[in-house]
């Protein structure tokens, strides 16, 4: 075998690549077989009402198809605006996906561009586009509406374990920043001061207690880190809460969110903890993030995972292993209240007198689900608990039907509805919603490339 040295020694110089790309690539299918227009006319009232002056047809016009594109994009291979960029620029098929062959003038879009054209969309209209997407999957032969399994899954929250001790030790920095910051830009509050280093030793103290000390020992720890906390930042409150709405607007954007988190959460948190010192019960309401307000504590009892923080979606698999999502109207998102509000949404994507079968676990399971079910579906199959009396026969077919959404609810949190890294709680909620859109894209896909197919049976 000979060995050739040429280019070893070689400068690369700027150049243009011609790159062929085929139409039988999957996502070259995918781009042809999604209906732009309808996705378009989807998201255009977000678009049109999310602008500063509400005159959206005022200045550079924005092509809805390349930044379209380049958010399913993002969304099938879950990149970053700034990866999603690079990307774009550097790979021909993503190119053509965003519509690079079909338009006159095409630009590759900014990063910053990406993540401005996702947030304008809102999250309701991202779960109509899930929507969408089924649809798409049954008018092209891929999907069976006439049968569905519902469960629920939890999409965590970006967001640290939320212990008492965590949370008042993170308080008293937020205090000391502001103070700092009104110190060093006002010159006023000279006389303040967060006793930052008492906080943290009494934190550590209560942090590193062995774990064979006495429940006493505990929480009178505890209660010494709440009083020194509570000492450390009253002042520091009572700045914030003087301060006047002009002021605040005046402030840069970081200072300004921890003054409003101080001003709206922290009186109202101390309260809380203080009651769960006296009587050792949580008070209803009380907060589990500063920055995150609509995050339920869901314990569902899994191996590994006793506590989860976070939202509940409720999910409906349909033939074909495409999932369709109820819009989320609470935190959590009740098996019990959820069922017949999902088998209205399968009404109303797919039509009336379309489902046949249904199968649910045992958490869906009442008496009233039951007796509304019979009037709606052919061959409803909610599985009753052991303590029910005269309970329905269910076919084990049916059952095991029901078990096959597990694993389409672990794959789907492969593209975000595992933990969500938005740093909100709208864009949590729309990124929940986007993961199912990615899931269902995904599946579109590979019955588009031929590796999956629609059983018959």
């Amino acid at each position: 075998m000979g060995l050739s040295q040429e280019g070893l020694m070689g400068t690369i110089v700027s150049t243009t690549v011609q790159i062929a790309v085929a139409r039988e690539h999957p996502y070259i299918q995918l781009a042809n077989a999604l209906d732009w227009s309808a996705m378009a006319d989807l998201i255009k009232q977000d678009l049109m009402g999310s602008t500063l002056t509400r005159l959206w047809w005022v200045g550079r016009k924005l092509n809805i198809r390349t930044h379209l594109g380049a958010f399913t994009l993002q969304a099938l291979t879950k990149m970053t605006d700034r990866q999603t960029e690079e990307a774009i620029r550097g790979n021909g098929i993503y190119q053509v996906f965003c519509g690079k062959s079909i338009m006159d003038q095409w630009q590759c879009p900014d990063h910053t561009c990406i993540e401005k054209f996702r947030n304008r969309i809102s999250a309701s209209t991202q779960q109509k586009l899930v929507s969408r997407i089924v649809t798409l999957a049954r008018d092209l032969g891929f999907a069976d509406p006439r049968k569905m399994d519902v469960d629920s899954t939890v999409q965590e929250a970006a967001m640290a374990y939320p212990s008492d001790a965590h949370l008042m030790t993170k308080l008293a920095y937020k205090c000391k920043k502001v103070i700092a910051f009104v110190k060093a830009v006002a010159g006023t509050a000279q006389s303040l001061e967060v006793d930052i280093i008492s906080v943290k030793k009494k934190a550590k103290e209560y942090f590193f207690l062995a774990k064979n000390k006495s429940i006493e020992i505990k929480r009178q720890i505890f209660k010494e880190l709440y009083t020194t906390v509570k000492q450390s930042i009253a002042p520091a409150i009572s700045e914030c809460l003087d301060l006047t709405e002009g002021q605040i607007r005046s402030l840069p954007w970081n200072i300004q969110r921890a003054v409003t988190e101080i001003r709206t959460h922290a009186e109202d948190y101390l309260q809380a903890v203080a009651h769960f010192i006296k009587t050792h019960t949580l008070k209803a309401g009380k907060i589990l993030s500063f920055k995150y307000l609509e995050v339920a504590c869901i314990t569902k009892g899994k191996v590994g995972k006793d506590k989860e923080f976070g939202r509940v979606y409720q999910l409906g698999r349909i033939g074909g292993n495409f999932l369709i999502v109820l819009p989320s109207t609470s935190v959590r998102q009740e098996d019990k209240a959820s069922l017949i509000p999902m088998v209205k949404e399968h009404q109303n994507i797919f039509g009336e007198n379309v489902l046949d079968s249904l199968g649910t676990d045992k958490g869906y399971f009442t008496k009233a689900n039951v007796r509304a079910l019979r009037g709606m579906i052919k061959n409803p199959g909610i599985q009753c608990p052991g303590n029910v009396k005269n309970q329905e026969l269910i076919p084990q077919a049916l059952k095991d039907r029901r078990a096959g959404i597990e694993p389409l609810i672990g794959h789907a949190k492969k593209f975000g509805l595992g933990k969500s890294k938005a740093k909100s709680d709208t864009a949590t909620l729309a990124s929940g919603y986007r993961s199912v859109f990615a899931f269902n894209l995904h599946q579109l896909t590979r019955y588009l490339s031929g590796k999956a197919k629609l059983a018959t049976t």
